[in-house]
């Protein structure tokens, strides 16, 4: 089987086989640790994980794929270093580059900072591997076989050369933090060698999953006649996860949030509501309930108590946006403004 050697593609395909080639004209771009190509910057975003990176689809299709080495574009001349000197008021002279160091930028001047090493994924020999799946580890281009070849035992096939860490993009040369070699072009980069030896990974022991753990959230509310606005201040929720229930007497929540949280609450109303008519949004701070009275009686708390709350009737509404602050007018029920 050969193999595409076009930028975006890398298909195995048969001599002579004439199939669709996806792939991408252009040449990768690496600015400020983003990833993308030059070919297709406003169509696909930017990404900073270099894996993410590689799974971006090309843009550009043509028949047939092809085994010629890609021709890189010419190489910008760089300007030559000259050397100037300076003399201090102790008479000290000081030498420096001035060509070479203005191109630098101040940010790459400081020294790189080690990089732990990544959690190693363990491959799990109990679940089956599709032939043709690649191996999941850097610098590794070993596509699976059999279990008998690239699984069992320690033939050939088993053995895993792969890099532990992440790739590094700096000034042009490309490499990675676990090996001292670099090159410039990035066809040469996904050549180079794995430092390490191990076995291959095709398909991940699967990580336990992280417990979930229930979090309380303020719920604020105010109301007119007709309806009553409850604010649940929960930040980012998954809409597709997340449900909002209406029931004549009560509201269910139940919203999932990031880092595998959860805010899972029943409102028992202290008026009946229009189930059909109530509605609720999502926004990036906040859950907006907007729960239609059944009658304009004023509502003297959210949720029903079982506590003596005393003579209190008498709750402002407000015909601004959001909350008491910058309402326009107050809005009272007949019963109130008897009262004023």
């Amino acid at each position: 089987m050969l193999r595409c050697t076009r930028k975006g593609c890398g298909l195995e395909y048969a001599d002579g086989e004439v199939n669709l080639c996806t792939y991408h004209p252009g040449s990768p771009v690496f600015h400020e640790g983003l990833k993308s190509w030059s070919c297709c910057q406003d169509i696909n975003k930017p990404v900073l994980d270099f894996d993410e990176f590689m799974k971006i689809e090309g843009c550009t299709e043509i028949e047939g794929h092809t085994t010629e080495t890609p021709v890189a574009p010419a190489a910008q001349p760089k300007p030559a270093a000259t050397v100037s000197t300076l003399k201090t008021p102790d008479g000290t002279e000081i030498f420096q580059l001035d060509a070479l160091r203005a191109n630098i930028p101040a940010a790459s001047l400081r020294v790189e900072e080690s990089a732990a090493a990544p959690i190693l994924e363990l491959e799990d020999l109990n679940r089956p591997v599709e032939v043709g799946t690649a191996c999941r580890r850097k610098g590794c281009q070993t596509t699976f076989v059999s279990d008998e070849v690239n699984r069992h035992g320690d033939g050939e096939g088993t053995v895993c050369r792969y890099h532990p860490l992440p790739p590094l993009f700096r000034e042009g040369s490309k490499g990675y933090l676990c090996c001292k070699r670099k090159v410039l072009e990035f066809e040469e980069f996904l050549k180079i060698e794995g430092c390490q030896i191990g076995r291959h990974c095709f398909v991940p022991v699967a990580a336990d999953p992280k417990t979930e753990e229930l979090v309380e959230c303020r719920v604020d509310h105010y109301q007119t006649p007709e309806q009553v606005h409850v604010s649940v201040f929960a930040k980012k929720v998954e809409k597709d996860r997340s449900t909002v229930k209406f029931e004549n007497t009560k509201v269910v929540l139940e919203l999932f949030l990031p880092g595998q949280k959860r805010f899972s609450r029943t409102l028992d109303l202290f008026g009946d509501i229009d189930a059909d008519r109530s509605t609720f949004q999502f926004f990036g701070t906040k859950v907006e309930l907007h729960l239609q009275k059944k009658d304009t009686r004023v509502w003297t708390v959210l949720e029903k108590t079982t506590q003596d709350l005393g003579n209190i009737s008498l709750t402002f509404g407000v015909g601004g946006r959001t909350g008491t602050v910058g309402g326009k007018e107050i809005i009272l029920d007949e019963s109130n403004k008897l009262r004023t």
